[in-house]
């Protein structure tokens, strides 16, 4: 690949992502849950693997141990997450989703999903298989490229 077209690759996903980003929080501020995006960050980490350590968890979402620690205490305390000791290692702590957490993380996933219908009036189910193929492909090429710290 010639470096211009790289460049464009990396410009590409610069647009994407303030994009995603704003779908999936306009789904999460619908539900009038009064998450911080840390915390909206959290679980979303964790509804993709679920049950990790307190470091994994703030590598993976590329913050402080503290920051995560005080975004998960406040998570606790709203019943979405449960934090328990290893079983292995006391010294860590692991973190996992609380089924009222499941069930947040559905109400979003079908808030984005309305959202997006209520955008997409204009696409056909050939257009929506595309943007899906095409979100999971780019999603293993990036996977690829981020394998040192992230956990999936």
């Amino acid at each position: 690949m010639n470096e211009k077209a790289r460049k464009e690759t990396i410009d590409a996903m610069f647009e994407l992502y303030p994009r995603g980003r704003k779908l999936i929080y306009k789904a999460f501020d619908k539900l009038e849950d009064n998450l911080t995006r840390t915390q909206q960050i959290i679980l979303l980490a964790l509804a993709v693997k679920d049950n990790l350590s307190m470091s994994q968890l703030a590598s993976k979402i590329c913050t402080s141990n503290e920051q995560a620690t005080r975004a998960v205490t406040q998570l606790v305390d709203k019943g979405l997450v449960n934090r328990m000791q290893n079983k292995t290692n006391r010294r860590v702590v692991n973190i996992s989703l609380t089924q009222k957490a499941r069930d947040h993380i559905e109400g979003a996933k079908k808030a984005v999903l309305n959202e997006t219908l209520a955008n997409a009036r204009g696409l056909t189910d050939e257009d929506m298989l595309v943007i899906k193929n095409s979100i999971q492909a780019v999603l293993e090429i990036i996977k690829k490229l981020d394998t040192k710290d992230i956990i999936y």
